[in-house]
Parts: structure tokens; C-alpha cells; sequence
């Protein structure tokens, strides 16, 4: 199973917001060998995009104090949450922090993109926020997906697209709070929404302001009302890919040709705007 591991800016260890490198360095830390993982620069230099039909508003940071915003996160795997969870228990004996722990993947059975060669410069990370329908885990339309890995195989391919994934509902995650050496568990569902996330999305871009404007142009699975955050990756590591099994490589070769079939059907389907009124 493959899992994401998320830190959080409103953590007590106010330090990590300002250093990335930090927080990189703690997720590292507590697992064995990460597929992918990231840090961001401060939320002063982020930007959050609201798109509905006919209309979007865009907001600079930096964001309210009070709200979870991300500071890191890393992509693993582990054979179960219990076994996972097990891999974060440890720590320095004068944290004081809280990690989210999430499943990744998401429901329809939408491609993932496997992290590729991830430049240190010009990688931001394009972060879809949860709502009512993600945290119960609702398919979205057939053809909403198929638009959607359509899109990522397009942007792979062509280099700008560097890795994505959907997460799992909150009902399958839990958050782990470390303290003085000890840690606690809190089993999900978690309450607050539109503090959630729900999938992302690494790009290579020139600047904040391009990767703004390729956000614009995805077409997500989710919505009428889609909020997503534009966060600069400051600092990052990996990917470190384990050796594929056989049954492993079967199933992404079948995945793959899900993405290549995808992308002729959505060629041949008209491609209507879905955010004009």
C-alpha cells in the first residue's frame, strides 16, 4: 500500500514554516525510503485558486494562522496503516508535532503519476483541497476521468508533469502527535474540510505566476467549486523507486495502456468548458 505522510505549518515547532530544509530533513527521518519527498517554501509565497462556472479568485499569501496548511509531505509505502503508523512512532524526544497520515489513490480508479526526475528549481506543487465529496469518497463521472488521465499522460510526456496523485478519504487515515518522545493516534474522519487534501499535482514551471496559469487549465475530476493551493517546493528528495515484482509491473503496464485508451476516447469526445456558464 502506498501512503502519504503530511506535515503541517500550524505544527508548535514554529521553525519548520521557515525552514524547509527541517522539515524535509523530519519526514526522512521517520521512514525507511521515501518514493518522494518534499518541503515548501513559506505560505507568503503561495497562492490559492478558486475556480466555479463562468468565474475564479485568486488570493496571495500568506494565509490565516489558524488554518492546517502544509509544510511538507513525503510518499511511501508500508504493508498496512497499523504498520505505517508503527514507522512514525519514534522521533527527537523534544518534538512536538503533529503528522496526518493519508492512503493514497483515488476513487474511479484514476491514473497516478509516478514521480520522474524532479529538479530541485521551478517545481511547485498544485494542491487540491477537500470537499464533502472527496471525504466520502464519491466516483466521480467516467468521463471527468478519463479527461483527467488524458491530461496527465499529455503533461507527463511532455515534461511537466513530474508526479500526482488523489488521497483516500480521511475515514482510512489517522494523525500521529508526537511529544517528549511519546505518540498518540487520532483515528480519521477529520471534521474540517476545506483544510483537507484531496490529491496534487508536481509540476515543473518558469515561475509562481505559470504554474497559476497551468492550475487554470486542469481539468479536475471534482467541482462545480474546486479550491486548490500553489505551493513552491523549496527542498526535496528522492524519487528512491523499489524494484517492481512481477505482479507489480503487470499492473502498471495495465495502467498505463488505461492512460493511453483514455486519452484517444477524450480526443474523440468533444471537450466543452466546464466553467463557462
Amino acid at each position: 500500500m502506498q501512503f502519504m505522510l503530511i506535515r503541517s505549518d500550524h505544527d508548535p515547532l514554529a521553525p519548520a514554516a521557515a525552514n524547509p530544509e527541517a522539515v524535509l530533513d523530519d519526514l526522512l527521518r521517520r521512514l525507511p525510503s521515501p518514493a518522494l519527498a518534499v518541503a515548501f517554501a513559506p505560505d507568503h509565497e503561495a497562492l490559492r485558486l478558486r475556480l466555479w462556472p463562468g468565474s475564479e479568485a485568486v488570493t496571495s499569501g500568506p494565509f490565516p494562522p489558524g488554518e492546517r496548511l502544509p509544510a511538507g509531505f513525503a510518499v511511501f509505502e508500508a504493508p498496512s496503516t497499523a504498520a505505517a503508523l508503527e514507522m512514525l512512532r519514534g522521533g527527537p524526544q523534544d518534538a512536538d508535532l503533529t503528522l496526518e497520515l493519508r492512503e493514497t489513490g483515488c476513487p474511479g480508479g484514476c491514473a497516478g503519476i509516478e514521480p520522474e526526475s524532479l529538479g530541485a528549481s521551478s517545481c511547485y506543487a498544485i494542491i487540491l483541497r477537500s470537499d464533502a465529496a472527496t471525504e466520502v469518497d464519491a466516483i466521480p463521472a467516467r468521463e471527468k476521468l478519463d479527461r483527467l488521465n488524458a491530461f496527465n499522460a499529455v503533461q507527463a510526456a511532455g515534461g511537466t508533469l513530474l508526479a500526482g496523485d488523489g488521497l483516500k478519504a480521511t475515514a482510512r487515515g489517522a494523525r500521529l502527535h508526537v511529544k517528549s518522545g511519546q505518540a498518540s493516534v487520532i483515528d480519521g474522519p477529520f471534521a474540517e474540510a476545506k483544510e483537507l487534501i484531496a490529491g496534487f499535482w508536481m509540476v515543473r514551471a518558469a515561475s509562481l505566476e505559470a504554474a497559476l496559469d497551468w492550475a487554470r487549465t486542469l481539468p479536475y475530476p471534482t467541482g462545480p467549486v474546486v479550491e486548490v493551493e500553489i505551493r513552491r517546493v523549496a527542498a526535496l528528495a528522492g524519487p528512491k523507486q523499489p524494484a517492481m515484482l512481477d505482479a507489480d509491473l503487470r499492473m502498471d503496464a495495465s495502467l498505463r495502456a488505461e492512460q493511453l485508451d483514455a486519452a484517444l476516447r477524450a480526443q474523440l469526445a468533444p471537450q466543452p468548458d466546464w466553467r463557462r456558464p
